[in-house]
């Protein structure tokens, strides 16, 4: 069994965090990357969070400005997603009840995992885009600690009575620090077999790869975040996009 395809399903669930309804349908139409576009050329603010800014955006806020020691060799990405998900697999396999105590270890050994492999700070850096130099070291700190929280209360909500999945790893490709990870996820739906092709993008970072995005069938997780918090941010400021994500925790609680 893979849990490990559950980021992936962020890229469809997790922005809906956030979003008013008629977002959410937006969002989750399976071109809507190039509808983005398109209502893009009105208003010059947009296109931070589209494609065509994706290379600007990503290494204005998400790549490290300190230099890095390359990658061995022999180190593999594919390798190391593999690993993740047996031991994700491992502390998943004892259903526990909801509501016991072993339940909240279970979920806190889970979070660990997660936290281990996927960069929370590199998702919020380059979710943020250009937004992540108007903002203070404090507001950086409160947005990924609230980003994180949010990103594992959705997939350990996924994570809760979900059936069995499989990941079938096609391959790897390294180019300095970063790395692609590209798949198949092959499960049920409404009692049909379900193909989903998928893609980890992935940097070097200290002595192991980590995530920071994850496409399901040409869906960012990074791209659909950018351009909710974007279009927030434009809006209302980003004390605005905080106050929402803080109330949905608060939902969440209840």
């Amino acid at each position: 069994m893979s849990r490990l395809f559950l980021l992936s399903t962020l890229a469809f669930f997790g922005a809906a965090f956030l979003t008013l309804p008629a977002a959410r349908a937006a969002a989750a139409k399976p071109a809507n990357t190039k509808p983005a576009k398109a209502d893009a050329k009105p208003a010059k603010a947009a296109p931070a969070a589209d494609k065509p800014a994706d290379k600007t955006a990503d290494k204005a806020a998400g790549k490290p400005a300190e230099k890095v020691a390359p990658p061995p060799a022999s180190s593999s990405p594919m390798a190391e997603l593999k690993k993740s998900n047996e031991k994700l697999d491992k502390v998943l396999q004892k259903n526990r009840p909801n509501w016991s105590p072993e339940a909240e270890l279970q979920r806190e050994e889970v979070r660990k995992l997660v936290g281990s492999f996927l960069d929370y700070g590199e998702l919020a850096r380059r979710s943020l885009a250009r937004h992540w130099d108007t903002i203070t070291a404090k507001q950086r700190e409160d947005f990924v600690a609230t980003l994180r929280e949010l990103v594992e209360r959705s997939y350990l909500k996924q994570v809760h009575g979900n059936a069995s999945y499989n990941i079938k790893y096609e391959k790897e490709t390294k180019d300095g620090n970063e790395a692609n990870v590209t798949g198949v996820l092959n499960t049920m739906a409404r009692g049909k077999k379900v193909k989903i092709a998928l893609e980890y993008k992935m940097l070097w970072k200290g002595d192991h790869w980590v995530v920071y995005d994850v496409v399901t069938d040409e869906q960012s997780m990074v791209e659909n975040y950018r351009a909710e918090f974007n279009k927030i941010i434009n809006r209302d400021g980003f004390d605005a996009l905080m106050k929402r994500m803080k109330k949905k925790l608060e939902e969440k609680q209840e």
